[in-house]
């Protein structure tokens, strides 16, 4: 970092901590959610001994791409990035939730065939043959909100929507054939490993594992640092997102520390 730089911050250390004082009495919920909440994270993913940390600028098809999608969660057009740049042709989502995610790999790529599986409309998170943790439970939809996005779209002819519980779910059919799998269930860590396991069977020659919620949510992190000491290829972290990324392709240019091009990120 350039000295003028480090004088500046020099500067503001005091001021900052007496704000940072102030802002823990008067905006506690804001500090535990947006600043504890984050620096755990962050020092989680810096902590894993299995899992390479890499920016986006890292990823050539990524830097490049335009990518339509819901901007209310950049990572799913990420995503698509990765699908359209890897010419992926079939992708498989494990969690549909509202179907956001799915709809923006179909829409960017246009001969992506799509599956995408979630428990059954009206069933009770207590019916589940696998613990939940808690936060799971709010992804219980008892209306047709599931996959609302797709619905009624051009895509949805490339999308299948299919039912049922992940850790039951027959996926022989799909052995070898998916090109993209995103695992995005229940949150626990045995869904997590049951999941991954399916994954990997699932996955093309040339095919790729994203996690979300890596380094935010205590199960996905654990299954992901033990699996990732056990594979081929490396698992990838990406600053700025919570995911995770394994692929039989190569995607990563390493590229050294740069104080300009590295921007700060969470």
């Amino acid at each position: 970092m350039p000295e003028k730089t480090l004088d500046r911050n020099r500067g503001l250390l005091l001021p900052t901590l007496r704000g940072v004082a102030r802002g823990i009495v008067r905006r506690r919920d804001e500090f535990r959610h947006h600043v504890a909440r984050d620096a755990w994270t962050v020092a989680k993913r810096f902590a894993a001994p299995s899992v390479v940390n890499i920016e986006k600028r890292e990823i050539p098809l990524v830097m490049w791409a335009v990518v339509e999608g819901w901007l209310d969660d950049h990572q799913r057009m990420l995503i698509a990035a990765l699908a359209k740049g890897l010419d992926h042709r079939t992708f498989f989502e494990i969690g549909t939730n509202r179907g956001r995610t799915t709809w923006t790999v179909v829409r960017n790529s246009p001969e992506m065939r799509a599956f995408t599986l979630d428990v059954p409309l009206g069933d009770a998170s207590s019916a589940t043959a696998l613990d939940l943790a808690s936060d799971d439970h709010h992804f219980f939809r008892p209306d047709e909100a599931t996959g609302e996005a797709f619905h009624d779209t051009p895509e949805a002819e490339r999308i299948t929507q299919l039912w049922g519980d992940s850790a039951t779910f027959d996926f022989s059919p799909y052995a070898g054939e998916i090109d993209l799998v995103y695992i995005d269930g229940a949150h626990t860590y045995d869904y997590v490993k049951a999941d991954t396991a399916n994954a990997l069977r699932m996955l093309s020659p040339t095919g790729m594992i994203v996690w979300d919620d890596y380094g935010s949510n205590p199960g996905v992190y654990q299954l992901v640092n033990e699996v990732a000491a056990t594979l081929d290829r490396p698992v990838y972290h990406v600053y700025g997102t919570r995911m995770a990324i394994y692929s039989r392709q190569d995607f990563v240019h390493r590229l050294p520390y740069d104080d300009h091009a590295s921007l700060p990120t969470v």
